[in-house]
């Protein structure tokens, strides 16, 4: 019986992720139940493994070196690629963990309905959703060529255009926040969580 119930909540935690792109009022709808905030938890760690093992382990192995320079005077640029496999999960956590702190932040002090734990599940599935397109996109990049870090982290800002619809969407069904306000929280989470990308993270061209 144990396992049966790991097994149907397995496949409704994948079902949840792919209806996130094809139908979000539904997945808002069905988000509202989902055991909240573990399987936000669970989505952006997903999210961050995936990229620390899907392109930054490759392109470590391979001996690229990130076009940026190292800031942390402890890791050599060389060696970067390599540390982030380490410090994604860490840095992406964190970022999931601010983001979703200052949306409820707001809410709360705009005296408007919030409930941190659906905050994070929200941003956990929606980080899963979208940074499994990014990842692809990321790869697909890497593989043919014809792009810079720049034109790259420009393409991400406008894929984010699809977060922010989502979360927006979500924001909406689940705790009722009116359309421009989720607008709002979600320009100013890409605005908190933009330095952390900048400071640590690396394009993978």
């Amino acid at each position: 019986m144990r396992a049966a119930g790991r097994e149907s909540g397995n496949m409704s935690y994948v079902k949840l992720w792919f209806t996130a792109y094809i139908n979000p009022r539904k997945f808002s709808d069905e988000l509202t139940t989902a055991p909240a905030p573990a399987w936000g938890f669970f989505a952006a760690l997903q999210r961050s493994v995936m990229d620390s093992l899907l392109i930054y382990l490759p392109i470590y192995l391979l001996g690229r070196i990130p076009p940026t320079p190292s800031y942390l005077s402890f890791i050599p640029t060389e060696k970067y690629y390599g540390a982030l496999i380490f410090l994604t999960p860490i840095i992406l956590l964190a970022e999931w963990l601010l983001s979703s702190s200052l949306m409820h932040l707001i809410l709360r002090l705009g005296k408007r309905q919030s409930d941190f734990d659906k905050i994070l599940n929200i941003s956990g599935f929606v980080a899963l959703a979208i940074g499994t397109v990014l990842i692809a996109w990321d790869a697909l990049w890497f593989m043919i060529g014809g792009m810079t870090q720049y034109s790259l982290g420009i393409s991400h800002l406008i894929i984010d255009i699809w977060a922010i619809a989502i979360t927006t969407i979500a924001l909406k069904r689940i705790l009722k926040v009116p359309v421009w306000l989720g607008l709002l929280l979600n320009i100013i989470g890409i605005a908190v969580s933009m330095p952390f990308a900048i400071m640590f993270m690396r394009s993978p061209l």
